[in-house]
């Protein structure tokens, strides 16, 4: 499969983990390689909790080394959608929660000094259809209703040529960045911090055995008190275990 171009400007930079072999102890194992995994093992380790991170290919690889590299609140038409089916508190949390990643992101890059080529841009989703229209204001209106500062524009400033624009919702103080860089950063920092990661390691198996588990990979396995299963799909199949879809990402939580 060809690369990205994030991963490209990007894979020279990037440590190679070692594969997992043998037994580990670890209070807390975060399984899987992409800027979740990454992130929740860096502000673990950053906490100073014992903490493995295990990827079965390499990190940044898939989902977070090919995204588009853009760092935004704005999903499509969607809030006016969630208004709509969740109401105004659980609308302007989860708008909130998307404002405050930006904030958070910036953090990161500026206290541990990772350099992704991150800079702040404004974010459009525009409309070319008239049935959406209509779509597009109520989509504005949910966003005052959440005091949120949208505009809604005629034109845009992108070099988009022979493409019909009938409207846009400009968000203000997005970002864009190289997202394999960052996850490239976010590792070395969890090294710095004591935390430990394995690539080539794939997860086989889950067992629980009183208040702690044992992660089962090709060769080796790692006893922990708590674990994160941060991939793209579920890969166990356990009760108490609640499999969480968002838009554009999936989480797993263990909620014992």
């Amino acid at each position: 499969m060809d690369k990205s171009l994030w991963i490209n400007l990007g894979i020279d930079k990037k440590k190679n983990y070692n594969k997992l072999e043998g037994e580990q102890e670890a209070e807390i194992v975060v399984i899987g390689g992409g800027l979740t995994g990454l992130t929740t093992a860096y502000y673990l380790a950053k906490e100073g909790r014992k903490v493995i991170l295990v990827e079965k290919d390499e990190i940044c690889n898939h989902t977070s080394g090919n995204t588009t590299g853009k760092i935004t609140s704005q999903h499509g038409l969607f809030y006016n959608y969630l208004l709509q089916s969740n109401g105004r508190k659980e609308a302007k949390h989860y708008l909130e929660a998307n404002e405050e990643a930006i904030k958070n992101i910036k953090k990161i890059i500026d206290d541990e000094n990772i350099e992704c080529d991150f800079e702040y841009q404004d974010n459009y989703v525009f409309i070319q259809k008239e049935e959406d229209i209509e779509k597009i204001k109520k989509e504005q209106e949910a966003l005052e209703y959440l005091s949120f500062n949208s505009e809604l524009v005629n034109e845009i400033e992108l070099p988009i040529k022979n493409t019909k624009m009938l409207g846009a919702i400009k968000f203000k103080n997005q970002a864009q960045f190289n997202a394999y860089l960052y996850g490239i950063g976010l590792a070395e920092c969890i090294e710095k911090y004591g935390g430990k990661i394995y690539e080539n390691t794939k997860v086989l198996d889950v067992k629980k055995e009183n208040d702690n588990y044992e992660i089962i990979t090709e060769e080796g396995k790692i006893n922990c008190k708590f674990m994160v299963i941060a991939t793209h799909y579920p890969i166990i199949n356990a009760p108490r275990i609640l499999f969480y879809e968002n838009v554009s990402r999936n989480f797993i939580f263990n909620y014992n």
